[in-house]
């Protein structure tokens, strides 16, 4: 009880803030443009309108008031959505009245040169003559000239200046085809929290051209994150907010194209992880050489829990692992989705490393001498467990890394002691549609126009929106990949039961499991794949500023809105649909 007054308390604080804030300078900004923008009042009035909806939406699931702690709970969360409601309608005025970039377009000036839609047609069987290739290819992606407090790591907005490199930050890239003469698939994962698919797409541009040159045809790219929390910032989100804030209104104002003042580094920094990336894939083409394609699920449950503590061991979902061995002798390869955060480094550790993905990478390559590529399933806040390590008589510098060494060694075992009984036949499928994603969380639009991400922006009959896409790739008829642009929680792939149907706002989640979307094929989730748009929840979890209230629930502020899920979903299914016949 106590703990749940002091949540009640904050919230009541916040509230005050956010009031006192609205009251004085917030406030007589709007009243100042009200003369030249008479439009701002309608706007906030259509923001809280459409955030509450009725009066009712004020008080979303109730609990049946049976105790004083069935009071609390429901106090606590009427002012909780209260206090989404102001936030929305701040923020909400304030992008209104900050000006913005002179680099957002009309829709209708959007191309998709750079946006690949994949196969034409499903395959149910590999056809005559063909058969598997496999390239492989991985960079670093720390600048020659890196030195202590030049780059940022990207970790949330904190600012923070790499002090040093624990390990490495790497692109590692797998290219397949079915030599159908249909086009290869290119797997990239960056070791970074995300990139943006205006990265994604940079990076495409370079991929396309070689293509080109060299004649090789292509029909899907994908570039993914692995979400290292101790990479450097590929995004923007982790370099001086407060600065571009500030210095970004009167650069939107004068509708000045370039890039900020005194961001020499991390505007070299961007250049070259795109550049290495593109140098990564085609040597990942020159690579390709003829094998045989084998899968297994691997269960690494003992290893991972929900943060949450919603999802049960028995729920969390299994690696899937493929498996290239090359008829000439050479190096094999393993591309491994594994769902897990790799935050073993603590929010205070200021030298840059990939987490576990280092050590599995390593350990494989120690191992077997093979190559590794790994993508991010549905991760939300699975993060790693029963990973203890006696550091006695270590040295400080090892003991900073031992947990997520034997993490990434743990991972690593379970991978390479697969059965991998199932070969698959030489049958790609790749389909992708794009989107236009109108953010329904204002944040995420602020965020746009100060210049925090690089998102492109179209104004569109709604408002603005960003573009992004979700794919789906399949091999040998047996083992899919669903890719998702941002970072998707494991319920609304594997299903709302795994959460025990827990819902925030009383309603329920309409769509089923998508691991079986596609029929006799094991589909797997892949999260922040072509683009980076921040938390994928269930529409009836979605809580805004979760942290506020603590247990169970997570932190959307960092979510493009309330519907992104069924919009995700809905969209996937309806590609699904239209192309698996």
């Amino acid at each position: 009880m106590k703990k749940k007054l002091m949540k009640i308390i904050s919230v009541i604080l916040s509230l005050t803030l956010v009031f006192s804030v609205a009251g004085t300078s917030a406030y007589a900004g709007v009243e100042d443009y009200l003369p030249e923008k008479e439009a701002v009042g309608e706007q906030i009035t259509d923001t809280a309108i459409g955030a509450v909806q009725t009066v009712g939406g004020l008080f979303a699931g109730m609990e049946e008031l049976t105790s004083f702690d069935a009071f609390l709970n429901n106090l606590l969360k009427v002012l909780y959505n209260l206090l989404n409601v102001v936030v929305e309608v701040l923020v909400k005025a304030i992008c209104f009245i900050y000006p913005d970039p002179a680099t957002w377009l009309d829709l209708e000036e959007h191309t998709t040169e750079t946006f690949l839609e994949g196969r034409e047609e499903y395959k149910t069987g590999a056809d005559a003559g063909n058969c598997w290739s496999l390239g492989y290819a991985s960079r670093s992606l720390i600048p020659d000239d890196f030195e202590a407090d030049k780059y940022y790591l990207g970790r949330d907005l904190m600012n923070k200046k790499a002090e040093g490199v624990y390990d490495d930050m790497r692109i590692r890239v797998a290219v397949l085809d079915d030599n159908s003469g249909e086009g290869a698939v290119v797997i990239g994962a960056i070791d970074a929290l995300g990139v943006t698919s205006t990265d994604v797409r940079a990076i495409r541009a370079g991929v396309l051209e070689y293509c080109k040159e060299k004649g090789i045809k292509v029909s899907s790219i994908n570039i993914t994150s692995t979400h290292a929390h101790s990479a450097l910032d590929t995004q923007g989100v982790s370099t001086e907010f407060f600065y571009k804030l500030f210095v970004s209104s009167f650069k939107n104002l004068l509708g000045f194209k370039g890039e900020l003042p005194f961001m020499e580094a991390p505007t070299y920094f961007k250049q070259y992880f795109i550049e290495q990336s593109i140098i990564a894939v085609t040597a990942a083409f020159e690579d390709m050489e003829k094998g045989s394609l084998y899968y297994d699920s691997i269960d690494a449950s003992e290893y991972i829990k929900d943060k949450r503590e919603l999802v049960s061991k028995e729920d969390i979902p299994e690696i899937a692992s493929l498996y290239f061995v090359p008829d000439s002798g050479s190096e094999d390869t393993y591309i491994a989705d594994i769902t897990c955060h790799p935050t073993s480094f603590s929010a205070s550790n200021g030298l840059v490393g990939s987490d576990y993905i280092y050590y599995i990478d390593q350990y494989i390559r120690q191992q077997e001498g093979a190559n590794f590529v790994m993508i991010q399933g549905a991760v939300g806040q699975l993060t790693r467990d029963n990973v203890d390590v006696d550091t006695t008589g270590m040295d400080e510098w090892t003991e900073k890394g031992a947990e997520t060494k034997l993490l990434g060694e743990t991972f690593g075992e379970c991978i390479i002691s697969a059965e991998y009984e199932t070969e698959l036949e030489p049958v790609i499928n790749a389909h992708h549609t794009e989107l236009v994603i109108t953010p329904e969380n204002s944040i995420l639009a602020l965020a746009c126009e100060v210049n925090l991400v690089n998102n492109q922006v179209y104004y569109t009959e709604d408002g603005v929106g960003i573009i992004s896409e979700i794919g789906y790739i399949e091999f040998g008829n047996k083992v899919g990949f669903a890719l998702f642009p941002g970072e998707l929680y494991p319920e609304v792939f594997w299903g709302h039961e795994i959460i025990g149907d827990t819902t925030w706002d009383g309603t329920e989640w309409a769509y089923p499991a998508l691991n079986n979307s596609v029929d006799g094929v094991d589909v797997f989730a892949v999260s922040l794949a072509n683009d980076a748009l921040g938390y994928v929840l269930t529409d009836d979890n979605f809580a805004f500023m979760g942290h506020i209230i603590g247990d169970g629930i997570a932190d959307e502020v960092l979510s493009v809105g309330k519907h992104t899920g069924s919009y995700f979903v809905g969209t996937y299914l309806d590609l699904i649909e239209g192309y698996v016949k």
